[in-house]
């Protein structure tokens, strides 16, 4: 019986594949990611509040690139179209879309929150 790998063992694996990284790397990137994220997700509230496009194209681009590097692809292209509209300064829901952004990453994080214990036990 073959077991189909985990979002994050598949994430495990294509960074420890791409970039060569000791293990105990991959949780340290992640957990900063997971807060990191988190902050700017409140700075791209803060910056629709104010309508401050050019925050919003820099929160949503950052959320995006450290999404992409560590292969959370569904948090990095929901950043990528709140990032081209406000490029564009087009008009957007922009509140749902940071919401949902908002309601992604706690999903993953709580996840990987769940999936972390189980394999960094096995680093030691």
């Amino acid at each position: 019986m073959n077991k189909e790998l985990s979002y994050y063992d598949q994430c495990f694996i294509e960074m420890r594949e791409m970039f060569n990284l000791p293990d105990e790397v991959f949780f340290e990137l992640n957990d900063a990611f997971f807060d990191i994220a988190s902050r700017q997700i409140e700075l791209l509230r803060t910056a629709l509040l104010q309508k401050n496009m050019e925050q919003i194209v820099l929160q949503s681009h950052t959320i995006k690139g450290s999404a992409a590097s560590l292969r959370h692809l569904t948090i990095s292209s929901a950043s990528a179209e709140i990032e081209y509209y406000a490029k564009r300064n087009e008009p957007f829901d922009y509140a749902t879309a940071i919401y949902k952004l908002s309601e992604s990453l706690a999903l993953l994080r709580s996840q990987y929150m769940n999936w972390k214990p189980h394999h960094q036990s096995t680093l030691s």
